[in-house]
């Protein structure tokens, strides 16, 4: 991953790291294989709302509706 940007927020602890759609597309897709679904699967496992596991709710809640795999 290449970082495009990175910034400082008001708090000490937190940095925003800015990447391509690109590498954002590689790396949902990356988190996908390792918990070997697709974004259909897990598409559809937050319209029943049920997930397979605590890793496959949090992925969701970080790409959900958000790429196009």
């Amino acid at each position: 991953m290449t970082i495009n940007e990175q910034w400082q927020t008001d708090h000490d602890d937190d940095v925003v790291i800015v990447v391509s759609d690109e590498e954002y597309q590689a790396a949902a897709q990356s988190a996908l294989d390792e918990l070997g679904l697709t974004y259909a699967q897990l598409e559809e496992q937050a319209r029943s709302g049920y997930f397979t596991s605590a890793q496959a709710h949090a992925l969701w809640v970080s790409i959900g509706g958000t790429v196009d795999l």
